[in-house]
């Protein structure tokens, strides 16, 4: 008998899954082989061992709690963005305020010495403020016009909006 034909018969054997015929078959060539028989024997108890490891109950496994998820951390986070943005915003003011104060001061002695302008620059003056006043608040010809009229004259925004 071949041996991979044999091997096959006794892993048959050893989990009872063969015929009555062909177990009696396999059994007259056992006695004959003893090498086969003693291959038999061990595939036997091999297989007796797997199975009483298979039936015995596995200790029931504890899971780990599960993580308490953050409920309010992507509260937190949007808070923390509006008080990121409050500051940015807090800070801009801050600056623009600066800014503004230091330019009255400046624009205010200015102010003295362009009082006696020529007719041509008050012209000049109320076709800008007219050109000002056009335009959207918030666009950047009417900034940029704004810082050109004031580097222009050395009066400031405020003054040439009136």
């Amino acid at each position: 008998m071949k041996p991979d034909v044999l091997e096959r018969l006794l892993m048959d054997s050893a989990l009872r899954r063969l015929e009555p015929d062909v177990e009696a078959l396999l059994a007259d060539h056992l006695a004959d082989d003893p090498a086969a028989a003693t291959q038999a024997k061990e595939l036997q108890s091999v297989v007796g061992l797997a199975t009483e490891v298979i039936r015995t109950p596995s200790p029931a496994v504890e899971l780990p709690r599960q993580i308490h998820p953050l409920i309010w951390r992507h509260r937190a986070e949007q808070l923390m963005a509006l008080a990121a943005s409050f500051v940015v915003g807090m800070g801009a003011t801050a600056l623009v305020l600066h800014a503004t104060f230091r330019r009255e001061n400046v624009s205010a002695s200015a102010a003295l010495a362009t009082s006696r302008m020529p007719a041509v620059a008050e012209t000049r003056t109320a076709l800008v403020t007219s050109k000002i006043e056009s335009l959207p608040f918030w666009s950047n010809q009417r900034v940029y016009l704004l810082a050109a009229a004031t580097s222009k004259t050395g009066v400031g925004s405020k003054e040439i909006i009136k």
